[in-house]
């Protein structure tokens, strides 16, 4: 007997606490006779006016027969498993007779609702699936039928428009729409699918489609010349946006046959069709070429569609291109992940750029990119972005560029480096590659143990390659990214690397390397610096394309040598700049004691030497015995003119440009024609001894030493 106790109470703890007590009684018997009377009492006698009128309607037709026995039977069942559900009279089952109602109206086979049926009864025998999801399935299908909607969440609205609805139920129950103009609403816009075809899963909320053609009209093309056609594609209905693989384009203006890609629409606010960034479709191939996208202009490159713009595309390994050609030669090669291409040009804001000049260069990684299509005039300059203060690296004339802007027009012989668009005054820097001051060297140590350039040049070598990620080389000084980061982007800015922000990676240029040996007195060096500063509308400077010569104004003095006080001073603040730093100006050289003036005069970097092809006159100074506060001695000009014809300035030897060597023989002058002192401007005595009858004529002549010379 006590046995049975405790099995019986065994029992009771497994039953639930609710079997223990009288379960409460189902709304519906199952009973078809007492149905219609259980249905009135489990909605209530308090319903909303509107709520009411739909239970009144469901009855009526209920009563007229609108439904077969069949599924008679399966709604009174599909009633009691639903408030078994727990769900409520208003607003879920309202919509579930609403739902009934509307199948009832609907002009077709009973079938049709005995599927919809079928796949209801299945969710709701399926404990996975919750109460919202058999109130979504519910209320989409009545959406449907009523009004060709697949959803109206508030927000978005999609529309099956011409819509000819097929229920069927296989695994699942769906509606098949064939033909059909699919509309999303959203945010006081919309964007259609022509000729759609495929399943509305209701319980989903999603659309399974076969095909569909979506044009770019509301981006201003005409929809026959631009579409893409798409099929094998799947859409949330509750957002409105969608994307689809493998779409076939047809844009006429671009391609002579479709190209396929990936295509993304949205329904999104548009002030006017110039301003479209929907539909979207990025071609799969990123190896498009593309000639005479304007005269001369060449693309290479994936493409994307974007509403009205259309943008080049590239990858990191594969870079989209812009070449433009300069009598049938390729000029300059413009690459960048982002192209975008309009009625008036070619724009991006991030690109790296080759100026091609025989068999040498002009390069920079990181600059902003305009082409004016009608002008024909391409436009380089400096963005927000840090690396792009970077210098240009020029291999012809072996000079770092530091400058705003460089423009070209297609149609002209020159290219100009000029100002900021807008600015009164440009700056530009022209520094040797060989370029060396031992003070920048000690300042870009800053507080640091090591200097940086030691860390990049052990690092390089410990990594076995001069290009290495930024990453790596963060582990390897065991300091965080973001301050290697910044470190290159430093470098980069000072011309010592090169650094690719979209790679993440850096390479290190000889300039490194040359300037730790220049520090350690291995490597001679130069301090070889032009400067130009220039008000509008004068630019800083120009290329010649023809020789690349690069004309450069503004320049109010050039340092050759500071060992041995070796400057010019340019006519007119202008040079030429020439193949390896060589120029040619007219103008003022001083270089120790002497003075020379004149025109055509030719600097060979080289030899070092500075050939004086046309010398006006030569002013001389010598060392006197006083002796300033430093203990040098002072120098006075001498009253005498020398009026030269031609000579060469032998500045240092060439090897010793920096003059780290003291060769004491160094600067010289050699004359190569005679040289003559005139008196006819003598003070006081202007015009008593005229040039043609009193003069001192001087033959050739070699000084030495001319830094160092006095009158005896």
């Amino acid at each position: 007997m006590v046995r049975k106790f405790i099995i019986l109470g065994l029992l009771l703890i497994l039953l639930p606490a609710g079997r223990l007590f009288s379960q409460a009684k189902p709304a519906f018997s199952g009973d078809p006779i007492k149905f219609k009377d259980e249905l009135l009492t489990f909605m209530g006698p308090v319903l909303p006016e509107d709520k009411s009128a739909i239970l009144n309607t469901f009855i009526a037709r209920w009563d007229s027969s609108a439904f077969n026995k069949e599924n008679m039977t399966i709604i009174i069942d599909l009633s009691t498993q639903l408030t078994a559900r727990q769900i409520r009279a208003n607003p879920h089952f309202i919509q579930f007779l609403q739902t009934l109602t509307d199948f009832s109206t609907y002009n077709k086979t009973d079938a049709f609702l005995n599927y919809w049926l079928t796949g209801l009864s299945e969710m709701i025998f399926n404990p996975k699936i919750r109460n919202e999801s058999l109130a979504r399935y519910i209320e989409n299908t009545s959406l449907l039928i009523r009004d060709n909607l697949l959803i109206n969440t508030g927000s978005v609205k999609w529309k099956a428009k011409n819509a000819d609805l097929k229920f069927t139920h296989d695994t699942s129950f769906h509606i098949v729409l064939n033909n059909v103009t699919l509309t999303c609403y959203s945010q006081r816009d919309s964007t259609e699918i022509y000729k759609a075809s495929g399943i509305f899963h209701p319980d989903l909320q999603e659309f399974h489609g076969t095909q569909g053609t979506i044009t770019w009209e509301k981006a201003g093309y005409p929809a026959n010349d631009v579409y893409a056609e798409i099929s094998d594609y799947i859409i949330d209905v509750t957002r409105n946006t969608f994307t689809c693989d493998s779409a076939r384009l047809t844009n006429k203006s671009w391609f002579s046959e479709p190209v396929y890609g990936v295509l993304t629409d949205k329904a999104a606010t548009i002030t006017s069709s110039n301003r479209a960034t929907f539909p979207q479709f990025e071609t799969y191939r990123k190896q498009f070429k593309i000639k005479n996208l304007y005269k001369g202009v060449d693309f290479e490159g994936g493409l994307l569609f974007e509403g009205a713009l259309i943008k080049g595309r590239g990858e990191k390994a594969f870079p989209a291109m812009i070449n433009l050609f300069r009598n049938d030669t390729l000029f300059i090669k413009i690459a960048s992940a982002d192209f975008v291409f309009s009625s008036s040009g070619i724009n991006s804001q991030e690109t790296q750029a080759t100026i091609y000049l025989g068999q040498d260069s002009i390069y920079h990684t990181s600059l902003g990119f305009s082409f004016n299509g009608p002008n024909r005039k391409l436009n380089l300059f400096r963005t927000n972005n840090p690396v792009s203060h970077s210098p240009y690296y020029n291999t012809f004339h072996n000079v770092d560029m530091y400058f705003e802007n460089l423009s070209w027009n297609m149609d002209e012989k020159n290219a100009v480096i000029s100002r900021p668009m807008g600015a009164a005054m440009g700056q530009a820097l022209f520094e040797s590659s060989t370029f060396f001051d031992s003070n920048d060297f000690m300042k870009l140590m800053n507080l640091d143990n090591e200097h940086p350039l030691t860390r990049l040049r052990k690092f390089s070598e410990w990594y076995y390659s001069e290009t290495f990620p930024v990453s790596e080389f963060a582990k390897w000084l065991n300091k965080s990214e973001e301050y290697v980061t910044a470190l290159c982007i430093d470098m980069a800015k000072r011309g010592f690397i090169f650094y690719d922000q979209s790679n993440q990676e850096v390479t290190i240029k000889q300039k490194t390397r040359d300037y730790i040996d220049s520090y350690a007195g291995k490597k001679d060096y130069d301090v070889i610096s032009i400067f130009s500063e220039t008000r509008a509308p004068l630019d800083n400077a120009f290329l010649d394309l023809k020789d690349f010569n690069l004309t450069v104004n503004g320049v109010e003095s050039i340092f050759i040598s500071d060992s041995q006080k070796v400057a010019i001073f340019p006519a007119d603040k202008q040079i030429v700049l020439g193949k390896n730093k060589q120029f040619r100006f007219d103008g003022a050289v001083l270089a120790g004691l002497f003075t020379f003036f004149g025109k055509d005069f030719q600097f060979n970097y080289d030899t070092f030497v500075i050939n004086l092809q046309s010398i006006d006159s030569i002013r001389i100074a010598v060392e006197t015995e006083e002796l300033d506060e430093y203990g040098n001695a002072i120098a006075l000009y001498v009253n005498s003119v020398v009026e030269l014809g031609s000579a060469q300035l032998y500045i240092d030897d060439p090897d010793n440009k920096s003059g780290l060597k003291s060769l004491s023989q160094y600067p010289i002058v050699n004359s190569t024609s005679s040289s003559y002192i005139f008196y006819d401007k003598i003070e006081g005595l202007e015009g008593v001894y005229k040039r043609d009858d009193f003069y001192f004529m001087i033959d050739p002549f070699t000084f030495e030493n001319i830094d160092h010379y006095s009158s005896s």
